[in-house]
């Protein structure tokens, strides 16, 4: 994983000049290049910084490394595919002019399930620092659990008749269910008690056909 040296002040959508863009933010915006390191430290925790250097086998290209606290490397090849990944997502909203609008596909990806909450908490609290507005796809009932106070920012898709049907967590499953226990005089359940249980169940739908 090496690349050509050249100027890159946003990362593309495929990540594919990440180590472009990590050399120009650590060259042109370097407390920017700081705070993504201490960002990267805080989630990831075995690792602390990271540098551009040059490729060691190609004349004139950069290559990503890894440094622990113990001042060790590991080459991007040697990290896992989580830690490239929250990487790729770090340098999206630190970059100079970072995007209105953010969509993740499954953040879990690589991230043992201890930590999903942790790094979920983390990437939203960026983000509005950022005024960044993210929309999530995720199968991970520790991500829908981080919903449990807000349901109504989830939504179910599901396919019926050929069709995608899209319903809000709340305003179209939940509260139409309690609805319905209260008309049998049944007390309400708290479903966002469990909210990830909830869904695995099937519950909230989106359950695979």
């Amino acid at each position: 994983m090496s690349t050509n040296i050249s100027e890159q002040n946003r990362l593309n959508s495929n990540g594919s000049n990440i180590i472009s863009f990590l050399f120009t933010l650590s060259q042109n915006h370097k407390n920017r290049y700081k705070s993504l390191e201490r960002d990267l430290e805080r989630c990831v925790g075995t690792l602390t910084s990271i540098s551009t250097p040059a490729d060691p086998n190609e004349i004139g290209k950069l290559k990503l490394k890894f440094f622990d606290q113990n001042d060790t490397g590991y080459w991007a090849e040697e990290v896992s595919e989580g830690v490239l990944y929250f990487l790729a997502v770090l340098c999206i909203i630190h970059q100079p002019d970072p995007p209105k609008l953010l969509l993740l596909e499954e953040p879990e990806k690589g991230i043992h399930p201890r930590r999903i909450k942790e790094v979920m908490e983390f990437i939203f609290e960026l983000a509005e620092l950022r005024d960044i507005q993210i929309i999530i796809t995720s199968h991970s009932p520790y991500v829908v659990d981080h919903f449990t106070d807000t349901p109504e920012n989830i939504s179910v898709f599901d396919r019926e008749n050929g069709e995608t049907v899209i319903r809000n967590a709340l305003y179209d499953i939940i509260e139409p269910a309690n609805a319905r226990n209260a008309e049998k005089n049944l007390p309400p359940i708290h479903y966002t008690d469990a909210l990830g249980e909830h869904w695995v169940s099937g519950f909230l739908g989106g359950v695979p056909l």
